[in-house]
C-alpha cells in the first residue's frame, strides 16, 4: 500500500515530507516483530501510527500508554 492510499484509508490530511517519511517508516516496521514507541507533542496525530502498523501487519495487540508529565 502506498503512502497516498494509507493517508486516504486512515483519513490523514497533510502534505509534508516529514509526515510521508513517518508513514513510510510505519509501513516498513509493520511486517516485523519490532517493538515500536511512538512519541511526540500532544495533538500531533500520533494515534494514527499504531493503527497503521496494526492494520498492515499480522500484529493483534496494541498497547497504549499515556506518558504525560504530571506537575
Amino acid at each position: 500500500m502506498d503512502i497516498l492510499a494509507i493517508k486516504q484509508r486512515f483519513g490523514i490530511i497533510g502534505n509534508s515530507p516529514f509526515l510521508d517519511r513517518a508513514i513510510d517508516i510505519a509501513r516498513q516496521v509493520a511486517p516485523t516483530d519490532i517493538t515500536v514507541l511512538v512519541s511526540g507533542e500532544s495533538g500531533t496525530g500520533k494515534e494514527f501510527f499504531p493503527k497503521i502498523i496494526h492494520q498492515l501487519s499480522p500484529r493483534k495487540q496494541i498497547g497504549r500508554a499515556s506518558c504525560r508529565e504530571r506537575v
